[in-house]
């Protein structure tokens, strides 16, 4: 059983529930034998309820044939997944129909889940009565929420369900959706996850299995339930190719079951191609009859005329396509036999963000480089004309600044200009030329300023570290470090910033953002390209006012 799979069952203890003595018996990889419920397939998973509010999950290719078969039979007649959200059929979602609030403008509003497609998979978010303020919680929880929208739309929602609670104390925003707390006693299955004390977060599915559960108190519980939520949401995604042999297993052993007394066409089981991939050879579409034997092999693969790609990769692609094609076959009459699958690939124009997105939370940015330390230099004064208003707010809810043109000599000073966002006192050596020790001074705009190593505390770095807010309102500060890799390496930083941000990375200018907002984690994910050796990072933050900080993580392509 994957690490993941086996962190997930411990975490599960915080939820208490006790088996039915009346539960079938199972047999796990090990061949220890266990009570549980047949609830559904998700994904390679093969899920059980084995209490109230407990549950277990095997692998679907630990599970014998005719423990396949009697699975299946146990689930066949539970409905499908519902268009609408307020037909949903679902254990959990259809509990929350008619129950579901929204804070917009400062007041709740229901929810018209009318125009919402019935969620797979929920974060359910319990606070326990007692529990005070949660407002920076759910704020750096809504990076990773709203990427997780953009990776696999409509197939999640985010609940909260404050127990003993009628304060909604939350901040607005289309993240979170609230169980009106006037009606949240009649929920009967989700009152079964309320915890003790605090505020714990369940990754359950739509039939209310709990995946994953654990407490989300402070940034290092958030950082971790963030970070086991990504490797299981990707383990259960039928996108992913490593999983696509137990899926496998399970769909040629019950389809006979399912058609029984019909006939359907062959199933690709997984995806073959990558659009990333794919667009660097100059391929735009792909169009292919694909006859598939008996047993789901690849028989014949013909490359029709609608296929936009050079001439000289048809073999290359007709080629991949035999040897990467996983199909369930064909069934009729309940019998495995030959048939044809017609096979289109549409290669889009580039979304480098949304690539970024899907690296860090689906599998390839795993492998994490810590920043074990910055050197920090810091306060450089800006003037307050400097600044500017907001411009507009965007679609993840950051202000977007005016930009800032230095007005006549006199009215804004020299240093005044150089201080801005958009000038550094660096510029003629460039930011490669920055290369401290802690202790070092630096002259900026005729004051001499200290660069002082200070240690991030899960990824955050105070920037007000012992001194005033006052202090630091409307301030540019520099953090720099270090970071060796072993050969050239694809990597991603995951950033959040309070306030405007600018990262150079060797030298080059990666990321610049005029912004106001506080310090989430992984608030932005900047792609980056890491040479062997040494390779430095400047980062700059510009402050307005209060709170002056910065969280940061590096990841590089997984092995």
């Amino acid at each position: 059983m994957r690490p993941v799979l086996r962190a997930a069952l411990l975490l599960l203890s915080l939820q208490i529930g006790l088996a039915a003595p009346a539960l079938p018996e199972w047999k796990d990889p090990k061949g220890a034998v266990f009570r549980g419920e047949p609830a559904e397939v998700v994904g390679p998973l093969a899920l059980f309820r084995t209490g109230a509010a407990t549950s277990r999950f095997l692998p679907l290719r630990a599970l014998p044939p005719d423990d396949i078969l009697r699975f299946h039979a146990a689930i066949a007649e539970r409905p499908a997944r519902a268009a609408r959200w307020s037909e949903a059929q679902g254990a959990a979602t259809r509990e929350l129909v008619g129950r579901l609030i929204r804070l917009e403008n400062r007041s709740a509003n229901p929810v018209d889940l009318s125009a919402l497609p019935e969620p797979e998979l929920l974060f359910v978010a319990f606070r326990a009565a007692a529990t005070g303020s949660t407002w920076r919680l759910f704020d750096n929880l809504a990076p990773f929420l709203t990427r997780i929208q953009r990776v696999y739309p409509g197939r999640t929602a985010a609940v909260i369900v404050n127990q003993g609670r009628t304060e909604l104390d939350l901040p607005p925003g289309r993240h979170w959706l609230q169980a009106d707390p006037k009606r949240a006693g009649e929920m009967k299955l989700l009152g079964r996850f309320s915890p003790g004390a605090g505020t714990a977060l369940i990754l359950m599915t739509r039939e209310g299995v709990p995946l994953l559960g654990a407490p989300v108190n402070d940034l290092a519980e958030i950082t971790a339930f963030v970070d086991r939520a990504s490797e299981l949401l990707w383990q259960i995604n039928p996108a992913n190719p490593r999983t696509a042999a137990d899926r496998s297993h399970y769909l040629k052993l019950v389809r006979p079951r399912q058609f029984a007394a019909a006939a359907a066409e062959p199933l690709l089981i997984a995806e073959m191609f990558k659009a990333e991939g794919l667009r660097r050879y100059g391929v735009e579409a792909i169009e292919a009859r694909i006859d598939v034997a008996d047993t789901g092999a690849v028989a014949a693969v013909e490359l029709l005329p609608e296929s936009r790609l050079p001439a000289e990769l048809r073999p290359t692609i007709a080629g991949a396509i035999r040897q990467l094609a996983l199909f369930a076959p064909a069934i009729d009459q309940g019998r495995p036999v030959a048939g044809r699958y017609d096979y289109r690939f549409r290669v889009g124009p580039p979304e480098p963000q949304l690539a970024a997105d899907a690296a860090w939370v689906n599998g390839e940015a795993r492998a994490e480089l810590p920043f074990k330390s910055w050197l920090v230099l810091k306060p450089v004064r800006v003037p307050e004309q400097v600044f500017s208003g907001i411009e507009r707010v965007g679609a993840d809810g950051t202000y977007i600044m005016q930009a800032v043109t230095a007005g006549e000599a006199g009215k804004i000073s020299v240093a005044a200009q150089k201080n801005s966002f958009n000038q550094d006192w660096f510029a003629e050596a460039g930011a490669a030329s920055v290369r401290p020790r802690a202790g070092d001074r630096q002259e900026v705009d005729g004051k001499k300023l200290v660069w002082r190593k200070l240690v991030p505390e899960h990824g955050l770095v105070d920037l007000l570290e012992g001194d005033g807010h006052d202090a630091h309102n409307y301030s540019i500060g520099y953090a720099w470090t270090e970071i060796e890799v072993a050969a050239d390496t694809d990597a991603w930083l995951g950033i959040g910033s309070d306030d405007g941000l600018r990262i150079w990375l060797n030298g080059d200018l990666v990321n610049d953002r005029w912004v106001q907002r506080t310090s989430r984690l992984d608030d932005d994910v900047v792609p980056l390209r890491l040479k062997q050796g040494a390779n430095t990072f400047l980062i700059k933050i510009q402050n307005m006012k209060g709170q002056w900080s910065f969280t940061a993580r590096l990841r590089v392509r997984s092995p």
